[in-house]
């Protein structure tokens, strides 16, 4: 699968999707590579390093026939059987800057993103620093180094576990540990049991969809 930046595909629809249905391109992770990313940020201490490690170690991502392919099964498939037309990508600063200006409607110059980059100047935009998040598809309070770790520690009771675990998997990825913790409280464990009930049919009928779709 190439890299080579004069074949990266140019995604001409985005300037012309309403933002509210702009989807990033990139993959999306399971349980275990998305803890392991948040573990890896929360391990930087500024907004620079984490936007530095999210362009170095997080952006790859994939297109066949032009379009992303986020589903991590499909991609692990069409690796194997080396798909005519499948490829990788390294998204980097022109690509980025680009899909958060669809998606917010904000000028943001590539120059700008260098800086945050670099550390040369903060992000002082909200808008941006969710639609980075978004773009990267992590928590947002992960791009800001002022919110304590205890936010993203994972949940001791079995059923938050296996909630935030499909949440993960789901893609709402703007709930943290803590947010669903909170959320359930003090539920009564039958009550838990119905709400992972219905998470997991949702995840398995679209696994099924995608499942569907690559066969």
């Amino acid at each position: 699968m190439g890299r080579r930046l004069d074949d990266e595909p140019t995604f001409d629809s985005w300037e012309t999707t309403s933002p509210a249905y702009l989807t990033s391109p990139m993959p999306r992770r399971t349980y275990a590579a998305q803890q392991q990313l948040t573990l890896d940020l929360l391990n930087l201490d500024t907004f620079a390093e984490r936007l530095t490690f999210l362009f170095d170690h997080a952006s790859t991502y994939y297109v066949l026939g032009g379009e992303p392919v986020v589903d991590p099964d499909e991609i692990t498939r069409l690796a194997a059987e080396e798909a005519a037309g499948f490829q990788s990508f390294t998204a980097r600063v022109p690509l980025v800057a680009r899909w958060v200006q669809a998606r917010t409607g904000l000028t943001l110059a590539k120059q700008a993103l260098h800086n945050f980059k670099g550390g040369v100047r903060e992000n002082s935009r909200p808008a941006i620093t969710r639609a980075l998040a978004e773009f990267w598809q992590i928590h947002p309070n992960l791009l800001d180094p002022s919110v304590p770790a205890a936010e993203f520690e994972l949940p001791y009771d079995e059923s938050d576990r296996r909630t935030h675990e499909l949440v993960t998997e789901l893609g709402l990825l703007g709930v943290s540990a803590r947010d669903i913790t909170s959320s359930l409280g003090e539920a009564r464990e039958a009550d838990k049991r119905q709400l992972l009930k219905v998470l997991e049919r949702i995840a398995q009928t679209r696994r099924d969809i995608n499942h569907g779709r690559s066969s």
